[in-house]
């Protein structure tokens, strides 16, 4: 007569009942311990990456001219255009303590075209890094950004699927801005910032407006995110020991000192989380180890009438299995109750 070994794992189950239900208790809690950690490590990575995403930049790093028109742009959203070369950005995302940083270029579009009314803000940035444009879009249609995609500010009358053009260049509404209280991004248009390049070569071939200054391999601003525990003024005098040209404007202190704090805060409850996962694995090791040699006799009874070492191995494996399967529901429905 050949006995499975699957119903042999489950009868023994049933025969050692205290043996099951201390097992049954011990690694229920550890599996609603791990689970309950997986769910809070999962919930505070996504409330970290929303909320910290809407802080933005800690650095504006422009051009050293610029800085008296910037403070027009920024409470008034007035169009203003200043360049410095792209190989600033590469220079600024080595410096340590720099965590991201991306760059923008501004345009002002020309006056009469169709569709817009006055002068309006054209800032042209890179999807690809971008952490201070995206995070603000409130409504946007079901797709990805599209390359001549179009973020219009929060108090423009544009809405999502309208079709834009400046310079010659047509754009579509992907997404509306929540308004944010700063001029510059309620009132500005955002593009890719290669439409950026493309509308200033068009504007130089187009003699019905008034031409925009070549900018291929310029930008107007880098924005930079810091890393945690790193210092305002160290990153600022390492961005302009080599490039006295350039002027650095801080966001303030508190959006810095916030961001950081809850980052720390934060990574110090994830180690303590993995910590207590580690424990609660090797205390379900310690417990199927404890099992097994308790059962020392049995195993050498059941290898003295032919039982395989490979026998013994399936034999623990499945009632493992059928204990932490019956474990894990109780445990994850013990922390639902």
């Amino acid at each position: 007569m050949v006995i499975s070994l699957r119903k042999l794992a489950y009868q023994n189950i049933q025969i050692k009942k205290l043996r099951f239900y201390i097992i049954l208790i011990g690694v229920s809690v550890v599996i609603g311990v791990l689970f309950t950690s997986f769910i809070l490590i999962t919930g505070i990575s996504y409330s970290l990456d929303r909320g910290l995403s809407k802080l933005g930049a800690d650095l504006l790093v422009i051009p050293k001219e610029s800085m008296v028109n910037l403070k027009a742009a920024l409470l008034t959203g007035e169009p203003s255009a200043f360049y410095m070369d792209k190989s600033v950005l590469d220079k600024i995302r080595v410096l340590k303590g720099v965590k991201r940083a991306s760059k923008q270029v501004f345009l002002t579009s020309a006056t009469g075209e169709c569709c817009v009314l006055g002068n309006s803000f054209l800032i042209g940035f890179d999807p690809s890094n971008d952490f201070t444009v995206l995070p603000w879009v409130n409504k946007k249609l079901n797709e990805p950004f599209p390359e001549d995609g179009a973020i219009v500010g929060g108090m423009t009358f544009f809405h999502l699927g309208d079709s834009i053009r400046f310079y010659g260049v047509p754009l579509k509404v992907w997404g509306k801005l929540e308004r944010t209280g700063i001029g510059l991004y309620d009132n500005a248009i955002f593009f890719h910032i290669e439409k950026a390049y493309e509308m200033s070569e068009k504007s130089l071939s187009d003699p019905s407006v008034a031409p925009l200054k070549s900018i291929r391999g310029k930008i107007s601003a880098v924005l930079v995110q810091l890393s945690v525990g790193a210092k305002i003024p160290f990153v600022t005098f390492s961005i302009l020991k080599d490039n006295p040209d350039l002027k650095v404007a801080t966001t303030g202190n508190i959006e810095t000192s916030a961001r950081q704090t809850i980052v720390a805060v934060f990574s110090g409850v994830i180690v303590l989380i993995l910590a207590l996962v580690l424990s609660n694995v090797l205390m379900i090791n310690a417990i199927f180890s404890a099992v097994v040699n308790e059962r020392k006799r049995e195993i050498g009874i059941m290898r003295a009438i032919g039982a395989t070492k490979a026998d013994i191995f399936k034999l623990i494996t499945y009632e493992s299995t059928m204990i932490t399967l019956f474990s894990g529901v109780a445990g994850i429905l013990l922390i639902h109750a």
